[in-house]
């Protein structure tokens, strides 16, 4: 009886790198990480604010994912 998979993995898992922390106005805190070895920027919350009322924010949620463009083009605006 063979008991050894079939197939194996070669790839290793996509690693986190930090990018950027940032302040959300309602007291949250949001760290920006690149999945390597891809281009793709997710951004989860990493604390949550004490008077944050957004029930989506919630301690280790993505807020946002897509590629660095998407994020350099929303400025200033919050995503929630």
């Amino acid at each position: 009886m063979n008991l050894q998979p079939t197939t194996h993995r070669s790839a290793r898992p996509a690693s986190l790198t930090l990018v950027a922390l940032e302040s959300l106005p309602c007291g949250c805190i949001c760290s920006i990480h690149q999945a390597s070895p891809t281009v793709v920027e997710l951004e989860l919350v990493e604390a949550k604010g004490p008077h944050c009322l957004y029930p989506s924010h919630r301690m280790g949620d993505v807020v946002r994912l897509g590629l660095p463009e998407e994020f350099s083009d929303l400025g200033d605006e919050v995503a929630v």
